[in-house]
């Protein structure tokens, strides 16, 4: 069989000359159209480490000055406003509905608009030599419990972190420990946030690598309790309110109540009940205003718009070559060759076309990556730390991946442009295929 195909390949090498340097420049507009999207999907589907299900974040608003409700009494009496505050957050955390509430410090909860970046040392060593990790913060208030609210587990056991609030403690994600210490089994040991002594932490507990941002790869992180409520002009940005309602709670009828009962209560003074939002509501939101979406909506229509240029163009190539080959096909037939046979020899065929084809383009497609180098999703902070545990980080297996996709989608248009043709081709009557001969 295989002396056949070759045989036919080199007989009729001019056609096929043409349909090789039609593969090979495919191949290589083809790979690049499907990095983005191999990378892309791959980052969307890297574990969050939080959970999603029952999780909400309310915020407040105060009135400006110009507003007609503005009381200039209420905006300047510091401690009325930290009590509405504390008066809030027993409002929310008194809910029958509500299992846990925790109050995050500079919008510290997936999806937000803030970002806030830090440096984090070994070692006193490590601070002279200026040698940090750079890391995200996330900062609460010292009530409450953020672990089980977020749904962020222990990288051991993998159930919720206990918290603990001493201000003096750090919890820290698995690739923030591995990247200062090289384990995860590193509670107790101290690090440090700034170059006085002050700034040492005690490693409190190591949760799963968190997602700031869906579309981005888990960044180190660390968390911790930074204190009371504090009063200050810009407060409503700074305190809102995340909690986690209990198992089997009808969400859609707890937001009714809560719009229609609760948020009203909010309302004191110079402050007014703002906004209320599912996680997966903020989450959506920010990938629609930061432009994943549309990058990702963008690189799947362009990369169909390929394949579907490529089928095109490959089954019409292989209806004309299957449609010149007729006579060829009914002699076939007429010295006893069934259709399996002839459908499975010219698949064969073309299967030893793209293969080749696809091999030669290797050398340019690697020139190519080594140049423009591959697709990267979006990062976070200043200086991105990409994980080796992640394929797409990893030169050659985000190109040996890569190419496996590539090659696996193009022999499948491949072949199904030619079986399409050579189905219709060998249904002919031997007598009316050589009829012409």
């Amino acid at each position: 069989m295989f002396k056949i195909i070759f045989h036919q390949i080199w007989n009729q090498r001019r056609m096929n000359a043409w349909i090789f340097i039609e593969l090979l420049i495919v191949s290589f507009f083809l790979w690049i159209v499907v990095d983005p999207v191999c990378v892309l999907t791959a980052t969307m589907n890297i574990p969050s480490g939080y959970e999603i299900e029952g999780r909400y974040v309310v915020k407040l608003n105060m009135y400006e000055e110009t507003h007609g409700k503005y009381d200039a009494e209420a905006a300047k009496n510091d401690s009325l406003k930290v009590e509405h505050y504390n008066h809030v957050a027993r409002l929310i955390r008194d809910l029958p509905e509500v299992e846990s509430l925790a109050i995050p410090v500079q919008l510290s909860f997936p999806g937000s608009g803030n970002w806030s970046g830090g440096q984090l040392f070994r070692d006193t060593a490590d601070v002279a030599k200026k040698d940090f990790v750079h890391m995200q913060w996330y900062q609460f208030v010292k009530e409450g419990n953020p672990f089980a609210t977020y749904g962020m587990r222990d990288v051991r056991t993998g159930e919720y972190l206990i918290p603990n609030e001493e201000l003096n403690g750090i919890y820290i994600s698995e690739n923030l420990a591995l990247e200062l210490f090289g384990t995860a089994d590193c509670v107790g040991r101290s690090i440090y946030t700034g170059q006085e002594a002050s700034s040492s932490r005690v490693i409190a507990g190591v949760f799963q690598d968190y997602k700031h941002f869906d579309f981005t790869q888990p960044y180190p992180m660390g968390l911790y309790y930074e204190g009371e409520i504090e009063a200050s002009p810009w407060m409503q940005w700074r305190y809102p309110f995340v909690f986690k309602l209990k198992a089997g709670v009808d969400e859609k009828t707890f937001r009714e109540r809560f719009i229609r009962e609760v948020a009203p209560q909010f309302n004191r003074g110079n402050i007014y009940f703002s906004d209320f939002m599912s996680f997966q509501e903020i989450i959506d939101e920010c990938n629609e205003l930061r432009g994943p979406n549309n990058k990702i909506r963008l690189s799947y229509i362009l990369s169909g718009f390929a394949m579907l240029c490529i089928f095109l163009g490959m089954l019409g190539t292989f209806w004309i070559r299957s449609d010149a080959r007729r006579q060829e096909i009914g002699v076939m037939c007429s010295m006893g060759a069934n259709r399996h046979r002839i459908i499975k020899q010219f698949l064969m065929e073309a299967t030893l076309l793209v293969s080749l084809a696809f091999l030669c383009s290797i050398p340019l497609l690697l020139h190519y990556a080594h140049v423009k180098g591959m697709y990267v999703a979006m990062g976070s902070g200043l200086y991105p730390i990409l994980s080796e545990k992640y394929w797409m980080n990893n030169f050659y297996e985000h190109f040996g991946l890569v190419s496996m996709v590539t090659y696996a989608i193009l022999l499948g248009i491949s072949l199904l442009g030619t079986l399409i043709p050579v189905v219709r081709a060998s249904r002919i009557l031997p007598a009316d295929a050589l009829r012409d001969e």
